[in-house]
């Protein structure tokens, strides 16, 4: 495999790849899946790209990777896990008691009213991103905002809705459908965290 002239992004990546997985890792909050981006980045790198036409060389790198990575995610949760289809299997069988019924139409109802309180930005971003899966930068598009932005009214949204539901957010990176509810690490109910 041949990684271009010397003033190549691929000779840069090769160069930086501990830094480059490390930064990953941050924003990822896996090394492993840091790794596997980071080799498809190397792949879909144009060998003889210049890295003197491009102004922060690293940070593009990091955003072909993270542009990556979103690609895997949003393939990944068309997927069902083994644990989601046994689920499904045992779903006829368990009916939901009056008890846990009343608990989720609570839940539901508060929710709702989380809703109510967001800006109208904050409320259509979260609906747009965590149920219709619209890509960040057609938001940034359709409100003319930075993607940046749509990220930020993103947490915040997330953020408020879980101190509505007594819950702990989770806003790192590929969170969004990956375990069925309560199996989430840090989806824990904030009165059993002492809050």
């Amino acid at each position: 495999m041949t990684e271009g002239p010397p003033g190549s992004l691929r000779r840069r990546l090769a160069a930086r790849y501990g830094e480059l997985k490390r930064r990953l890792s941050r924003r990822l909050g896996s090394a492993d899946l840091a790794g596997d981006v980071l080799h498809e980045t190397y792949l879909r790198l144009d060998p003889s790209s210049d890295v003197a036409a491009i102004r922060r060389p690293e940070d593009y790198i990091i955003r072909v990777a993270l542009n990556i990575a979103s690609d895997h995610r949003r393939s990944d949760v068309r997927r069902l896990k083994y644990s989601e289809v046994e689920a499904l299997y045992h779903l006829a069988d368990a009916s939901i008691d009056p008890e846990r019924r009343t608990a989720a139409r609570s839940e539901l109802a508060a929710l709702g009213r989380a809703l109510e309180t967001l800006t109208a930005r904050q409320r259509a971003i979260l609906i747009a991103v965590r149920v219709n899966r619209t890509p960040h930068a057609e938001l940034a598009r359709r409100f003319g905002v930075s993607e940046r932005m749509v990220v930020k009214d993103l947490r915040r949204a997330l953020e408020h809705c879980a101190d509505q539901l007594e819950r702990t957010a989770i806003t790192r990176f590929g969170s969004c459908g990956a375990d069925p509810p309560g199996e989430q690490a840090g989806s824990k109910d904030r009165r059993s965290n002492g809050r």
